[in-house]
């Protein structure tokens, strides 16, 4: 377990046995000043049975969080997929829980923790995002980009890419020596990237300075040879710019 885990762990711990110690003491006082058939009799069980699930929840919703580090800025819809399954989970957790436990209807959870967990959410947010989050410096001379190795995020400086292949909903960014994963779509890749990088087919963006020849085919499309050894396809689309910015980048007059 990495220390960033043990501190989401361990605040949401702490956190929580405050929360509930707090309202238990509150409770208390609550017993103390009313008659004895209006006491709540047990509020530690009371409290815990409202907030206890978040002592599960709330690291959770820091790891889940944590897939919008280190951009400096948040994504948004990224952000709200998150916020609203935490809330799904949070409600339907409750609710089965006090529909086994207290046989309580699950309207009436419903409508009470509506609110309440919302407020939580909101509340994680901000810890995550005043204790936790971290956000990449922004670095002109040696600019990079964030991608996936593994479960950690890895910067990768741009000139190390030699191309990027397109997946599904997912790109594999290519070095020399590396492979990484990144969400998203060649589209929205292309305007992080600067102008040395080029599309050679619906599924390929290139780095100029990565290719070493370019092979043509009777079909009319080529192959793209780059200095890794890695072979890219080059569609007839495409075709025609890419020569033009390969010869420009070689000095040579096409």
């Amino acid at each position: 377990m990495s220390a960033r885990i043990r501190q989401e762990w361990l605040l949401s711990l702490c956190g929580w046995t405050l929360v509930i110690g707090f309202l238990t003491f509150i409770d208390l006082l609550h017993d103390w000043s009313v008659p004895e058939d209006e006491r709540l009799n047990n509020p530690l069980w009371w409290a815990v049975q409202e907030w206890g699930l978040w002592y599960l929840l709330s690291p959770l919703v820091f790891r889940a969080l944590a897939q919008l580090e280190p951009a400096p800025r948040v994504n948004t819809r990224l952000f709200l997929k998150i916020m609203a399954g935490a809330y799904f989970m949070a409600m339907l957790l409750q609710a089965l829980f006090d529909l086994v436990a207290l046989d309580d209807p699950i309207a009436y959870t419903l409508y009470y923790f509506a609110p309440a967990h919302l407020l939580v959410l909101f509340v994680l947010t901000i810890l995550w995002h005043t204790q936790f989050r971290t956000i990449a410096e922004q670095n002109q001379a040696h600019p990079v980009l964030w991608a996936d190795q593994g479960k950690d995020k890895a910067p990768v400086a741009f000139n190390d890419i030699t191309h990027v292949t397109a997946a599904s909903n997912y790109m594999e960014i290519h070095t020399r020596t590396q492979q990484y994963l990144k969400r998203g779509t060649l589209k929205e890749l292309m305007a992080q990237l600067p102008p040395q990088f080029i599309r050679t087919h619906r599924s390929h963006v290139v780095n100029l300075y990565a290719i070493d020849r370019i092979q043509n085919k009777p079909s009319g499309s080529a192959i793209i040879q780059l200095s890794s050894g890695a072979q890219v396809a080059l569609s007839k689309g495409y075709k025609q710019d890419v020569k033009a910015r390969f010869a420009q980048k070689a000095g040579v007059v096409s």
